[in-house]
């Protein structure tokens, strides 16, 4: 038993290579979308933007402040959206 344990533990040492210095490292910058933009959702080629409620947006983008996709009907997600219109100091 004494001679696996010894055997596992030879194997598990750091290489020989005598390689002691660090490899540059590039990290690239990190933005956040311009959520201030009242700009039309963009469509990608063979997508088509949908109006609902005299809303445009992109059912096949994300739902974002700029791709406004409107909740299912009867979800919670609809009824915050209602309360928000009943009483839009409460969301923001």
């Amino acid at each position: 038993m004494a001679a696996a344990i010894g055997l596992i533990a030879a194997g598990c040492g750091s290489d020989s290579s005598g390689d002691t210095t660090t490899h540059p490292v590039s990290i690239p910058a990190v933005t956040a979308p311009n959520l201030t933009s009242t700009a039309a959702p963009t469509t990608t080629p063979g997508t088509t933007a949908t109006t609902k409620g005299g809303k445009t947006y992109n059912p096949q983008a994300p739902d974002s402040a700029t791709n406004d996709i409107p909740p299912k009907k009867g979800s919670p997600q609809a009824a915050f959206e209602q309360q928000c219109k009943q009483n839009p100091s409460a969301c923001g």
